[in-house]
């Protein structure tokens, strides 16, 4: 099976997970407990040991939005507002019970120094992020909703499975009820 975020397809993330599993502090975090809220420093960067989380953002009245997720043996965080030193623009939840390896941001950037090679990771790590986040926004405009479910079953034929429709639902940017008339659609064919 294909991975849900590409990315992970893409990059070898063994170093990195390495310097996770080994220089890391294990976090637990319960079901809906927040790894990370709107308008916080993300001070940690995480590497998932087990779990699932999801990233949610609000818009101007009040409406959650599902904008990505992440799995187990993925990296966990907005990466680009923590190695800017911003606060955070979404919250990051967890969707089941689950174990983070967390690193700081001078550990992070104190690997990503070490070396050559480690610079190398940390920068086709960030283009890998740029690339998917691209092609997410590209997709948004140019794919129907259908072709999108299409498209991330195709990835991730297990992910109904693992979310909600109505997360399902947010994270394709359309009701629930639409997804449910796509997925019978596709059921018929």
């Amino acid at each position: 099976m294909r991975k849900f975020n590409e990315y992970m397809e893409h990059f070898d993330f063994s170093l990195f997970s390495r310097v996770f599993k080994e220089k890391g502090l294990i976090r637990h975090y319960e079901k809906n407990e927040y790894f990370l809220h709107a308008g916080v420093r993300h001070d940690h960067i995480g590497f998932i040991k087990e779990g699932t989380f999801r990233y949610v953002c609000v818009d101007s009245k009040g409406n959650e939005h599902v904008t990505a997720y992440n799995f187990t043996n993925e990296p966990l965080g907005n990466y680009s507002a923590f190695q800017k030193r911003e606060s955070a623009i979404l919250d990051i939840q967890a969707v089941t019970n689950s174990t983070v390896y967390l690193l700081s941001y001078s550990e992070v950037n104190n690997y990503f120094n070490s070396s050559a090679e480690t610079q190398r990771q940390g920068r086709i790590f960030a283009e890998e992020l740029l690339y998917v986040t691209w092609n997410n926004i590209i997709s948004a405009y140019k794919d129907s909703p259908e072709e999108r479910y299409r498209k991330l079953l195709k990835r991730c034929p297990d992910l109904p499975n693992l979310i909600t429709l109505k997360e399902l639902a947010s994270y394709i940017m359309v009701t629930p009820e639409t997804l449910s008339r796509i997925r019978k659609k596709i059921l018929l064919e």
